[in-house]
């Protein structure tokens, strides 16, 4: 993200990274670094869209991410990511832990929140 984020040839509107939020316990806690207004924006669709179980609304991670190099080029960028993940690099982060269920609820969200965004 930090090469494309150097030699981005047109400066985005937002940035949203989207890290390990296919498991069937997600928990997308706001994560402290990510833009505020964007996080905000994204948070209130969920709740609206009824995922208010899935989007935790407090903060509870500090993390350098993929998103980290977009906010130090001031593009506005969250990090939407369930870290509290067992599997993770472990030989039993297979496919069968993904859950349709929480993509849906991470899609469904950012598909709205894109389509409710006033275009420049």
């Amino acid at each position: 993200s930090r090469a494309f984020a150097e030699e981005i040839p047109v400066q985005p509107e937002a940035v949203v990274i989207v890290d390990m939020i296919g498991d069937a316990n997600l928990n997308i806690h706001l994560e402290k670094n990510s833009d505020v207004a964007i996080r905000t924006e994204i948070w209130s669709v969920a709740e609206r869209l009824g995922y208010s179980a899935q989007f935790i609304n407090n903060e509870k991670f500090s993390m350098l991410d993929d998103h980290t190099p977009f906010l130090e080029a001031g593009i506005p960028a969250v990090d939407l990511i369930d870290f509290d993940y067992p599997y993770w690099h472990t030989t039993e982060d297979t496919p069968d832990k993904v859950s349709a269920e929480s993509l849906k609820a991470v899609g469904d969200t950012l598909l709205t929140w894109i389509m409710e965004k006033p275009k420049p």
